[in-house]
């Protein structure tokens, strides 16, 4: 699985929606999608499927604030 479809994939399954499958840019925070429990829910989905070890303090508020900044974060970091 490529890093961009497995954190689609984690995004639709925490936030329960498709949105961001059609708007890979969508602002989650603006669009109040995302909060900090999800925040917490989706740092450890990622840290599952990638099996990766993260702490909030290792990603800025905006490097979650999309499909396409956490994909890009995420590909530096693996």
């Amino acid at each position: 699985m490529d890093i961009k479809a497995g954190v689609i994939e984690i995004f639709e399954e925490v936030l329960d929606t498709d949105e961001i499958r059609e708007n890979q840019d969508l602002d989650l925070f603006e669009n109040e999608l995302l909060d900090s429990l999800a925040i917490i829910e989706v740092l450890l989905a990622i840290e599952d499927k990638f099996d990766l070890s993260l702490q909030p303090t290792d990603l800025e508020r905006d490097d979650m604030s999309s499909v396409n900044k956490l994909t890009d974060f995420l590909e530096r970091k693996l």
